[in-house]
Order: structure tokens, then C-alpha cells, then sequence
């Protein structure tokens, strides 16, 4: 039977200068990976909170295309979509720009700050994350920019 719950819970790593130095997000109810528990865990290693934050979408989706044909290439850009809004809704918690309240986007399940970094687990709402994906019209649902530049 279907699970009526599909919050996903974010586990993120961040070193002393706010870098990222892992992460991984998983389902809530059942802790299954989405995806890959941590699928874009190459590309965010290393980076700036900052740089996660202002990451342009086109150049992020560029670096993590499917391989042509592909029959599962949307599948793939979304799961990749998703991994980036949600470490991108916690990192927002994290830098002030969100409350990390119950029913926000990211809402905070535990923060622990010491001289090795910061741990963040906050629990990520996916409707939120479904429809900001749509809404960068990479998925062809949304605004149509992938359309536009595929012409």
C-alpha cells in the first residue's frame, strides 16, 4: 500500500567555512533513497553554501545530463532537481532566508553547531519541491523554457 506521506528528510554536512561536506536525502517514512541518497553529492561537495543558493539552473541540469536517448532522462533531471531544491530549501534555513518552521518548504528537525561545522536534518516538504520544478519549466509542464531552447 502507498504511503500518504511523502516528506523526505535532508541530512546535510557543512564545514567550519560553510562548504559543503555531504548530504543525503531520503524518504521519511521508510528511509528509501530518493533516487540515489545522495545523487548530486559530486557536484555539491566542496561548494559554498552561497554557491548552492545562487546555482543557475541551466548550468547545474548541463552538468548532470542524462546520456542521450536515454529512456529514463527525465526521470533522471527531476530526481536531480529535486536533490538540488532540497539542499538549496535547507541551506536557505541555515543562511537566515527561511524559518525552518513546521510547514515551511525545510522545516528543522535538529541543527548542531561545534568546530567541526554544522549538521542540519530538516524535513522537506515534496509538493513544494514538485512544484517549483514544474515551475522552472525544465520538465516542459511548467513555463516552457526547456520547449524554447530545444527550437
Amino acid at each position: 500500500m502507498p504511503c500518504d506521506d511523502v516528506t523526505e528528510v535532508l541530512h546535510l554536512l557543512l564545514d567550519p567555512e560553510d562548504r559543503v561536506q555531504g548530504y543525503s536525502l531520503i524518504k521519511r517514512t521508510c528511509g528509501r533513497a530518493v533516487g540515489e541518497r545522495s545523487l548530486i553529492h559530486a557536484w555539491a561537495a566542496g561548494r559554498s553554501a552561497v554557491d548552492i543558493l545562487g546555482a543557475d539552473l541551466d548550468a547545474f541540469l548541463d552538468a548532470h545530463a542524462p546520456a542521450d536517448g536515454s529512456d529514463t532522462a527525465e526521470a533522471e533531471e527531476l530526481l536531480a532537481l529535486k536533490h538540488l531544491f532540497a539542499l538549496q530549501a535547507g541551506l536557505a534555513v541555515l543562511a537566515g532566508d527561511a524559518s525552518g518552521a513546521a510547514g515551511e518548504t525545510c522545516a528543522i528537525e535538529s541543527m548542531v553547531y561545534g568546530p567541526e561545522g554544522c549538521e542540519f536534518v530538516g524535513q522537506v516538504r515534496v509538493d513544494v519541491l514538485t512544484d517549483k520544478i514544474k515551475a522552472c519549466g525544465r520538465c516542459g509542464v511548467g513555463c516552457g523554457r526547456r520547449k524554447a531552447a530545444a527550437g
